[in-house]
């Protein structure tokens, strides 16, 4: 794993309450101004944190288990080593380092240090805001509507009012409201999520005689409604994960063990049940995240798979490099018995850092259905993260990764800014200027909600690195 060894030093370094962390002495902070002092302890802290452990294993020899040679941390150049330390930034925030097993800093440390580093990579810098009504209300019919903006918004742009918050905000939710705002789900969510490969999921009928394709419609249409309930509502982006309503017919309401709903029509449906809160209860992740090889054959859960989509649209943390000649499972069987059967080194060492994301969705079918039990016996949805939170099943899971709500914020504000810029939101990288981008979106866009988000995100002039 690449960045592993970064996560030691953090945590060991905490560790070591009983060294004092070194403070500028009272005779060099006498001539300092307030401003001064307090960045000279950050720096102070921020070494200490990250270099007083960091000699033996980011020497620029020491290799990963996947063979990839580690970093080398230095917090005095933060600013000449941008892509290195928005790797370890994006670690630390989403709690995926320090490794399994470590020792790790608190909150506040950690914070702290996530504060410093942003500094450093100069995300704290005011986010420019200098666009005309005109521009807005172009960027804004494109994001949403992939359109032209129609007479409404471009009233309010002759009379140069969209650079009021308030005015802006309005006009955002009363785009999301409209039934053009579809584009955006289908055009930024769909290539996000990975939904818009759904329709590639085709279970084998002589394994799942039950699924026909009009129900993995259902599913993206459940999925659909869902999100588009949550901009009309203008809702925190966090209750993506954590809403306690979903859209269901009569099918897909039997398909999820759901009683009490009937006909074709869909409608808004309580969960009285919190396994199905959310994206993580929903048939289109759960059918994406498994494997269908190609309608033939015995579909299966992932938990590698699974583990990394939650990584990846959750935390936005990158998954550890694979591990050369990694050994082989058997596809015929359940996939996750045999994975955490697998051998120590380098397997399990490796796999605790990220597969325990996809453990904890055992109980979900490749085709999304409720289990307890497969073909090898009762289903073992034991797991925690990786700061040693438990999270054995969904529901667990779901609470422990809510702990995160920044990192998810950042990693999803990374991904509107490459849609809003054109580039491919699925394959678009994780840049640091897109790290910078959003920190200094996020701290704009207050309190976070759909309408402050966006309306942040088209105010800003774009830059190269968007």
């Amino acid at each position: 794993m690449r960045y592993v060894s970064i996560a030691v030093l953090l945590a060991s370094a905490v560790a070591s309450a009983s060294s004092p962390l070194r403070r500028v002495p009272a005779a060099d902070q006498s001539s300092r101004s307030a401003p001064e002092q307090s960045r000279s302890v950050a720096a102070a802290d921020a070494a200490r944190l990250v270099g007083t452990y960091c000699a033996g294993c980011h020497n620029g020899t020491m290799r990963s288990p996947s063979r990839a040679l580690l970093d080398t941390f230095d917090t005095t150049t933060i600013a000449a080593s941008r892509d290195t330390w928005a790797r370890a930034y994006r670690q630390v925030q989403a709690g995926t380092m320090p490794p399994v097993g470590a020792a790790r800093p608190d909150r506040p440390a950690a914070e702290a240090l996530l504060t410093f580093i942003e500094s450093g990579l100069g995300a704290d810098a005011p986010l420019g805001t200098d666009a005309s009504s005109r521009q807005i209300a172009e960027r804004l019919a494109a994001l949403l509507w992939n359109s032209e903006p129609d007479a409404v918004l471009l009233d309010e742009a002759r009379r140069d009012r969209l650079t009021s918050a308030a005015v802006l905000e309005q006009q955002i939710q009363r785009m999301l409201a409209d039934d053009r705002a579809e584009a955006f789900v289908s055009r930024f969510f769909f290539p996000w999520l990975g939904v818009d490969k759904l329709a590639n999921a085709e279970p084998d009928p002589a394994y799942f005689p039950d699924f026909e394709a009009s129900l993995r419609d259902a599913m993206a249409t459940e999925t659909t409604m869902f999100i588009r309930s949550q901009l009309r509502e203008n809702r925190d982006p966090l209750e993506l994960w954590s809403a306690d309503y979903t859209f269901l017919n009569e099918a897909l309401a039997r398909h999820y063990g759901i009683a009490g709903v009937t006909g074709t029509q869909f409608r808004r449906v309580s969960l009285a049940a919190p396994e199905r809160r959310g994206l993580l209860g929903q048939g289109s992740i759960l059918m994406i995240t498994s494997r269908h090889p190609q309608g033939k054959g015995n579909g299966y859960t992932s938990p590698a798979a699974r583990a990394v989509w939650v990584r990846l649209r959750f935390l936005g943390s990158s998954p550890p490099n694979p591990m050369p000649g990694a050994m082989p499972v058997k596809p015929e069987l359940p996939i996750t018995p045999q994975t955490r059967a697998l051998p120590a080194e380098p397997c399990i060492h490796c796999h605790q850092n990220f597969f325990p994301l996809g453990y904890a969705l055992e109980n979900f079918d490749p085709i999304g259905r409720w289990r307890t039990s497969d073909q090898m016996g009762p289903v073992d949805a034991s797991a925690s993260l990786v700061d040693g939170t438990p999270a054995n099943g969904v529901v667990q899971l779901r609470e422990a990764l809510l702990q995160y709500p920044d990192a998810f914020r950042r990693s999803m504000t990374e991904k509107l800014l490459a849609y809003a810029s054109g580039a491919p939101v699925a394959t678009s990288p994780l840049t640091t200027d897109r790290l910078v981008r959003a920190r200094q979106v996020l701290r704009t866009a207050q309190p976070v909600r759909w309408s402050t988000l966006i309306a942040a995100v088209v105010r800003a002039q774009p830059r190269s690195g968007d």
